[in-house]
């Protein structure tokens, strides 16, 4: 519970300190471990480590009492924070512009990134030809266009950006077999 209410923005120097240092529920060894074992499955690493780690010492009890330990505070401090800033919003015309210039900014941190992303995409690849490129450059173009401009639901657009991303891939890696990328 400590871990999902206090890991903003990443959690492994959390895990690692609740589990190895304070608890001794695992060596260090054994959190390197687990971890990547962790990354490697879809989903959020801590989520993962805490079905892991539940499931190790308590079995389907310890999944479920961890999965809520992490997950439900955070979430309901969440909600709780949502409804404070509705309320402000809808209570305060200087609230309700901060709130703007606030999700101002957050756009222009995804935009940044976006652009640093595409400057990797095309920049790491120098071997692949530009119209390939400029394909996986689309996709995330297409993602954007598909849930700002199109208001699509975000998981059947990232269905729709997979599907085309494996069809792109499948495409390159047969063409480099070939020689013609």
């Amino acid at each position: 519970m400590t871990i999902g209410l206090t890991s903003v923005g990443g959690a492994a120097g959390p895990i690692r300190h609740v589990l190895v240092k304070q608890r001794k529920w695992l060596t260090e060894g054994e959190l390197a471990e687990q971890f990547g074992i962790s990354q490697a499955l879809p989903g959020a690493t801590a989520v993962n480590l805490a079905v892991i780690v539940g499931d190790r010492f308590a079995g389907p009890f310890g999944v479920i009492a961890s999965l809520l330990g992490l997950i439900v505070p955070s979430l309901l401090l969440a909600i709780g924070l949502l409804q404070l800033s509705a309320q402000l919003a809808a209570n305060n015309p200087h609230y309700a512009a901060a709130e703007v210039a606030v999700t101002a900014a957050v756009a222009g941190i995804f935009i940044s990134n976006g652009i640093r992303v595409i400057g990797l995409v095309w920049n790491d690849t120098p071997g692949v030809q530009p119209a390939w490129r400029a394909a996986r450059v689309a996709i995330g173009a297409l993602g954007i266009l598909l849930v700002a401009g199109l208001h699509m639901f975000i998981p059947l657009a990232m269905v729709i950006m997979l599907v085309l991303s494996m069809m792109i891939e499948t495409r390159l890696n047969a063409g480099a077999r070939e020689g013609s990328v």
